[in-house]
């Protein structure tokens, strides 16, 4: 793992985002990318120098968050390693993305709203975006992991070979802290599956991943959000991996697992699409 991306907007969530990379780089010298976005409908990046001089406030508030902000992250998040800080200017979601994509981004974490709903707030529209179209996993937290959290996965999945492709953008981190990967399974009515099954295919998933210590584990519920929870809960993780589809032109309403994890608990996320 070489860059991790952190979208910084001075929030405590986005805080607790920078938190958790600053404790993964330690574990795997990966450089870590701090980008604040100034919020505009303006292609900024296609404007000419002279055409960015029609729009005076949007480069005062660029202009000071690139003064503060090296020293505020000094002063909230003091860490060895160098950060890298970004301040651009458009749509948030967007140049996130573009920032992904111009890194060649290994991991992007970003802090996501806290339990339950308020006006305007789900898990917030930016997340949901970069959730949607990132092509590089991306990890969801509300409050900073430390080394101790990071200790202890848990993969839920439905074990049908696809992915371990998924779980190869991720093994990397999984090795650095030595973290146990507990397989999960969520068995619920409407779609049963027999023990045996369930068995052949977390087997062949640990096939050519010997090097990890693995626990393998079928937990009964009546969907899979509530069985991931609860199953984390009982044993005691603090962060979840989730092989995502790809919904890049979902409609903003349409509420997926990992979606549905963030919103109704308190675990940190991995998305990670095939």
């Amino acid at each position: 793992m070489k860059t991790i991306v952190v979208p910084f907007d001075f929030s405590t969530y986005s805080l607790a985002a920078l938190k958790t990379a600053q404790k993964i780089s330690v574990k795997s010298n990966a450089k870590i990318i701090c980008i604040t976005v100034i919020p505009s409908e303006i292609d900024w990046d296609k404007l000419s120098d002279e055409a960015k001089m029609k729009y005076p406030d949007l480069l005062e508030e660029k202009e000071e968050a690139e003064r503060i902000l090296p020293d505020y992250i000094h002063e909230v998040a003091p860490a060895k390693a160098t950060i890298e800080q970004v301040v651009r200017i458009g749509v948030p979601n967007e140049i996130i993305l573009r920032v992904i994509e111009e890194s060649n981004a290994d991991l992007i974490i970003m802090g996501a709203y806290g339990k339950g709903y308020s006006e305007g707030k789900f898990i917030g529209s930016t997340l949901q975006k970069v959730l949607r179209k990132s092509t590089c996993p991306v990890l969801a937290v509300k409050k900073a992991l430390d080394g101790n959290d990071f200790r202890k996965l848990a993969f839920a999945s439905v074990f049908d070979g696809k992915d371990k492709v998924a779980f190869d953008k991720v093994k990397q981190l999984v090795k650095a802290f030595k973290a146990s990967v507990h397989l999960l399974f969520i068995n619920t009515p409407d779609k049963f599956t027999s023990s045996d099954e369930i068995k052949k295919g977390m087997d062949a998933f640990q096939k050519g991943n010997e090097e990890i210590v693995f626990h393998q584990h079928t937990f009964n519920e009546k969907d899979p959000e509530t069985g991931i929870i609860s199953f984390a809960s009982e044993a005691a993780i603090n962060w979840v991996a989730l092989v995502s589809g790809h919904h890049e032109s979902s409609p903003a309403y349409r509420i997926t697992t990992t979606e549905t994890v963030l919103f109704k608990g308190d675990l940190g996320v991995l998305s990670i699409k095939i």
